[in-house]
């Protein structure tokens, strides 16, 4: 189930060509986000515990990709930006790119 603020999506792309790719689904999807208007970075934690969301899109990459990507892309679809906290695992894994849409189609 969608994410009621925003629908993102992360794929990786591998040095060998595979993809992988992740969302920020929520098992348990609200009619308004409680995280309200809080800016990026704020509130993340109601994802969890509200929309019980499993992690954010490139952390769903990440595990679909079962961590083996090292020297891969990740192209993040509408979000602006990739938070600390996956920014952190994205470097731990060995994510070599990073590009960001904040619109589908940029």
């Amino acid at each position: 189930m969608t994410c009621a603020k925003q629908v993102v999506k992360a794929t990786i792309i591998t040095t060998d060509g595979r993809t992988f790719v992740g969302f920020n689904d929520v098992a348990n999807p609200q009619a308004v986000c409680p995280r309200g208007d809080m800016p990026s970075n704020v509130g993340y934690h109601l994802c969890r515990d509200v929309c019980q969301q499993a992690g954010h899109a490139e952390v769903m990459a990440l595990r679909a990709a079962d961590f083996d990507v090292e020297g891969a892309t990740l192209i993040l679809e509408g979000h602006k930006a990739v938070c600390p906290t996956c920014m952190a695992a994205l470097n731990a894994a060995g994510i070599a790119r990073i590009e960001v849409k904040e619109k589908p189609g940029d």
